[in-house]
């Protein structure tokens, strides 16, 4: 009987503000009339319905689609890309060594399914895996398997010792033998796991009651994903070149490619331009030393590029973002929340940081003087929770190339961070919310010294 679901037409019914803000419980909008009386169906419905897939519609699309191709006999079109194109809404001829998300995705949905199966799904009778390298659905029993049991092991009577006339060697009790050897193996395994145990504990001890060690605990924790999103530099080409400042849902709609330039960029430069992945010497060096942090689990650290990026990574997910609204429009969710705001105007060196609640000893504004003999120019970096409040985005802003440089410098000056990051200990180790403002100077894209010029730490942040 033919098939009535059609994956294809239901995701392009989809505008993409609702492939990137989903619904916060998941709610199937379609139904698979062949496969209702399927076991193994409606074992995926009940998964994608679970608390387990409660915040991420994504997943349990994903998961829906591949089991009603498995199921359905069409495992042809269980593929990366036609994952990409029906369940992310890729274009058709989009390019999937360039766009990972269904992979970093599938990495998600296979520990949400384990998830799902040690706590909700544990008497589930049927259990649903994905393997890894592959995207096909594999079905099986959800029992344990039973213990072997230990074979019965005849243990031959000791012979009595035979006293001969000493031209033989009198023959040892084997059984006693292998105990006494069985008991001193034991006793060395117990002590070297003593010692590591030891040391493990004593090591965690003192990275728990350190500040600067649980800020990369907190930011690379290890129940979440971690997106560092770098710089667009092509935005920042394109807002110079234009005039027009790109907000955020311009960004994610690519609507700012229909702007005219007063420079005559024909239409064919301008979707090239938004099309190249540009970003600065400065971010790809700060990729590096962020993914050197000992705190880094490499299966949850993920570079996305700004234009790939999406809500709901902001919403389930750590991050840390690079640069300012100028050049990272995501930064535009958090930037109202904060003291230290940025104000752009799209032309170089044209931006101010305001200070909206100036202590005693700060300045109401703070202009970047980058082009003057003192070559001054200012940075922030704020800690903030995610959109859902499950873990943390780190942002780390500049007014110019070398303010964001002096940012991430800061960040890994352990002297430097200490001081502020004593006072942010809220206790149970964990940080609270809090930004800091930078002052460097900038020669060109660089910045050789820098320091904190003001603090700010919160209970909980502004609305």
């Amino acid at each position: 009987m033919e098939q009535r679901t059609d994956w294809t037409s239901h995701s392009e019914s989809f505008p993409k503000s609702a492939v990137l803000e989903p619904p916060a419980h998941y709610e199937p909008v379609w139904s698979s009339l062949c496969l209702e009386d399927d076991l193994r169906w409606q074992l995926a419905q009940r998964i994608a319905a679970s608390k387990s897939f409660a915040k991420s519609a994504l997943l349990s699309k994903f998961l829906l689609y591949v089991c009603d191709r498995a199921l359905s006999g069409r495992v042809d079109e269980i593929s990366e890309h036609q994952i990409g194109v029906h369940v992310f809404v890729r274009k058709p001829g989009y390019n999937s060594a360039e766009d990972n998300i269904v992979r970093n995705y599938a990495r998600q949905l296979r520990r949400r399914l384990e998830h799902y199966f040690e706590e909700e799904g544990r008497s589930e009778s049927l259990r649903i895996s994905i393997p890894v390298g592959k995207y096909v659905p594999v079905f099986s029993a959800n029992h344990p398997a039973e213990p072997t049991p230990m074979q019965a092991h005849a243990v031959d009577e000791p012979r009595p010792l035979s006293v001969g006339d000493g031209s033989r060697p009198v023959a040892l009790d084997a059984p006693r033998y292998r105990v006494r050897l069985y008991a001193v193996c034991v006793l060395f395994l117990l002590l070297v796991c003593g010692g590591f145990v030891w040391r493990t504990l004593r090591r965690a001890h003192s990275i728990q009651g350190d500040p600067y060690h649980q800020l990369w605990a907190q930011v690379f924790d290890k129940e979440h994903q971690t997106f560092l999103v770098p710089s667009d530099d092509g935005i920042v080409m394109f807002q110079n070149l234009t005039g027009h400042t790109v907000h955020l849902s311009e960004y994610i709609n690519r609507d700012y490619l229909s702007t005219k330039s007063s420079f005559k960029i024909d239409a064919r430069n301008m979707a090239d331009l938004d099309a190249q992945r540009y970003t600065s010497v400065a971010d790809l060096d700060a990729v590096l030393r962020y993914s050197r942090v000992d705190a880094v689990d490499p299966a949850r650290f993920v570079v996305r590029y700004a234009r790939e990026l999406h809500m709901e990574d902001l919403k389930g997910s750590n991050a840390i973002l690079m640069g300012s609204t100028f050049s990272n429009p995501w930064v535009e969710l958090f930037q109202k929340s904060l003291n230290f705001e940025f104000n752009y105007e799209p032309r170089p060196n044209a931006s101010v940081i305001i200070n909206k609640h100036p202590n005693q000893g700060e300045l109401p504004i703070y202009t970047n003087d980058a082009e003057q003999p003192s070559h001054r120019t200012y940075a922030v970096v704020a800690l903030v929770p995610n959109l859902n409040n499950t873990g943390w985005v780190l942002i780390v802003e500049g007014m110019t190339m070398a303010g964001t440089q002096a940012a991430t410098d800061v960040l890994f000056n352990r002297d430097e961070m200490l001081p502020v990051l004593e006072k942010a200990e809220a206790g149970g180790s964990t940080l609270q919310p809090f930004e800091l403002l930078i002052e460097t100077r900038s020669f060109g894209s660089n910045a050789p010294q820098a320091s904190i010029i003001a603090s700010r730490i919160y209970s909980k942040l502004p609305a």
